[in-house]
């Protein structure tokens, strides 16, 4: 009998059966070519599709050119479209999964400069910058009719049902909500008149595909803003769309995107609880007579099966968790949860590289998205002795994709246990899920019959001695202090030793921060909570600024609610016994700190490259991988990792 009774119930909307209760949700995976499916897109959604899922619902697709495809997306403006969708259908397909179109309009939530963004009214979005041009009635029925047009190209194309967007404060809900719609005209105003703009979207939608094909929508429950529309307004509002359109389904999710703290809760970082919006799905599922969607930070099969039996939800949206692991529905119902990887909530890969003009992946997962480059690992016709030094995310990778294709792998750790900086990471606040990744990879490890030996100091002697046939250096970076006066005293420290010895640093702490990322950060927190009071200094614009805008605004929260204190613009020049002097960048100004008891610096380190070339000087075939290459982040040294071992077999 399965562990989740719920999860793997079929599930009708409308005329078609879903097979279960697990949904791909829309999101943004910055693939594509021409902003239509490639190669890339097409391999992502047919891994997943072979990986369980019930449904999947393609990444966002624009309906008209006035809402053009930034971070890559989908552009369905004319049927230059269709052959992309029919090979994701067909993919689909192929694994007896099922696959709905996408449907929206980004309004004033985009950037469209030079040209204009349209919306219900000329508002400004906070998130943009942009101000929004005021629809005409004619462009309305423009749009109304670009909706109906796209619905129709994904049903020719093979796609099993429509999703109609009406939430995150794109263009539909910029019509329904009094925070962006301040129109007098029939559009404006009322519920009714709100609504008539997303009604007539919903009713041309359903017009154009027929009764036989699922229709629903995704909305709001919540726009969790002061003066947004609430799950109160909703429960009414919903209702009315659903009889509009005649629709099949509702996705509840929360949240609008163009203020970003409403954003960061819409899309939650690591450190928050799980399913935090399931009372919201709850409540309109008690309104509506269809199923329900609900998904957001619902990371965990557990989790999901709690959702669907208590009534929250019809079926249960795990995007991030889909990125992370394609086949967790299989793992789930074959009650193999811990070889499942993990998504932890720390959005590196997936909102950090789509931010960055790429496409998405997972820390913990590197095929994801490269399924094409990256196909399963075949076994290896001569299987070779592998030692793997280091068992950070880079050596933690590397011997369990050397152990998947075969080759016998040995794994020497000199500490106590698996995880290397990540398992300091997961000593600060928020941010234990670190752990569930290092517990799964030492899983897998174990699984897979590799070797591991802790508390193992390793010279190139020890190597020697053991005779492998290859050996993966992932020793880690060296600290490497900065170069500035004073930096050699006793009260100045490196982050890791700082935090394995937090009661030696005082109570008054100055991070000198050279990563502008989670880092100093979360350690800022975690002394904060020891009771110290702590300022971070960066000599960059912004303390954190290479962060994802949802990790910045949760952790700015966060250190703000502590009283941590930011130092923007400050490069630190001297260091004295009880003073830090910082000196402006761009005009060279200098200020002193007083009273400082410790200074903890944030910086990458250097690589670790004696151990790798004393091997090869001893003839062993040898590469350094990860920070022992050069010091990078998570995501670096577990990819790094992957493809060294995939090496190891070329």
């Amino acid at each position: 009998m399965t562990a989740f009774p719920n999860l793997f119930r079929p599930i009708r909307l409308g005329p078609l059966e879903i097979p279960n209760r697990i949904v791909l949700t829309g999101h943004g995976t910055g693939m594509g070519r021409d902003f239509k499916p490639d190669e890339r897109m097409i391999g992502y959604y047919e891994r997943r599709a072979a990986g369980g899922v019930g449904l999947i619902m393609l990444g966002s697709q624009q309906v008209h050119p006035s809402s053009p495809g930034i971070t890559n997306l989908l552009c369905n403006y004319d049927s230059g479209i269709e052959p992309g969708l029919a090979a994701v259908a067909d993919a689909v397909h192929r694994h007896g999964g099922r696959v709905f179109g996408y449907l929206s309009h980004m309004g004033v939530a985009t950037t469209t400069a030079p040209d204009v963004s349209w919306s219900a009214s000329p508002v400004h979005n906070q998130r943009y910058g942009a101000v929004a041009h005021p629809m005409s009635e004619a462009e309305i029925a423009e749009v109304v009719g670009a909706f109906a047009a796209a619905a129709a190209r994904c049903i020719s194309a093979g796609l099993d049902g429509i999703e109609v967007h009406c939430g995150h404060g794109l263009l539909l809900n910029q019509f329904l909500s009094p925070l962006t719609n301040r129109r007098s005209d029939r559009y404006g105003g009322c519920v009714e008149n709100r609504i008539r703009f997303p009604a007539e979207v919903v009713a041309a939608v359903r017009a154009a595909v027929g009764a036989d094909i699922p229709v629903g929508i995704r909305c709001s429950g919540d726009e969790l803003v002061n003066g947004g529309l609430t799950v109160d307004d909703m429960a009414e509002i919903v209702p009315l769309l659903v009889a509009a359109g005649r629709l099949d389904y509702v996705d509840v999710s929360a949240g609008n995107d163009g203020y970003v703290v409403s954003n960061m809760l819409h899309e939650p970082p690591m450190g928050g609880g799980p399913a935090p919006f399931a009372a919201i799905s709850r409540r309109l599922r008690g309104a509506v007579r269809v199923p329900v969607i609900h998904g957001t930070g619902i990371a965990t099969a557990e989790v999901a099966e709690a959702v669907i039996a208590g009534g929250d939800a019809d079926m249960v949206g795990m995007c991030r968790a889909l990125i992370a692991d394609p086949f967790l529905p299989l793992k789930a119902r074959e009650d193999r949860i811990a070889e499942i990887t993990p998504c932890v909530g720390c959005q590196q890969a997936c909102f950090g590289r789509l931010f960055s003009g790429r496409h998405i992946s997972c820390v913990g997962n590197p095929v994801t998205g490269r399924e094409i480059e990256l196909p399963a690992p075949a076994k290896v016709k001569r299987a070779r002795s592998v030692l793997v030094v280091g068992g950070g995310p880079a050596g933690s990778e590397a011997a369990r994709i050397a152990a998947l294709q075969g080759h016998s792998v040995t794994l020497l750790e000199r500490s106590a246990g698996l995880g290397g900086r990540v398992r300091l990471a997961a000593m600060l606040p928020g941010r234990q899920r670190w752990l569930r990744l290092i517990d799964h990879k030492a899983g897998e490890l174990e699984r897979l019959n590799v070797k591991v030996e802790l508390g193992c100091e390793v010279g190139a002697d020890t190597v020697v001695e053991r005779h492998p046939d290859a050996v993966l250096v992932a020793t880690g970076a060296t600290p490497v202090m900065p170069e500035i006066d004073g930096i050699d005293q006793p009260h100045v420290h490196w982050l890791d030793a700082a935090l394995l010895a937090p009661d030696a640093l005082g109570e008054r702490i100055l991070i000198v921060d050279y990563l502008d990322r989670q880092p100093a950060f979360a350690a800022a927190m975690h002394f904060a909570d020891q009771g110290a009071s702590v300022t971070i200094a960066t000599s960059s614009f912004q303390v954190g600024h290479r962060m994802v805008i949802q990790n910045q605004t949760h952790f700015y929260r966060e250190a703000l609610g502590r009283g941590i204190v930011f130092a923007p613009l400050s490069e630190v020049v001297e260091i004295t016994a009880t003073d830090v002097i910082l000196r402006d960048p761009l005009v060279g100004r200098q200020r002193r700190i007083g009273g400082v008891d410790s200074v903890v610096v944030v910086a990458p380190g250097g690589p670790s490259a004696r151990l790798a070339s004393a091997i090869a000087g001893a003839g062993i075939a040898v590469r350094a991988i990860g920070d022992a290459h050069a010091p990078r982040d998570v995501e670096a040294a577990i990819l790094e990792g992957h493809l060294a071992a995939r090496a190891l077999s070329a």
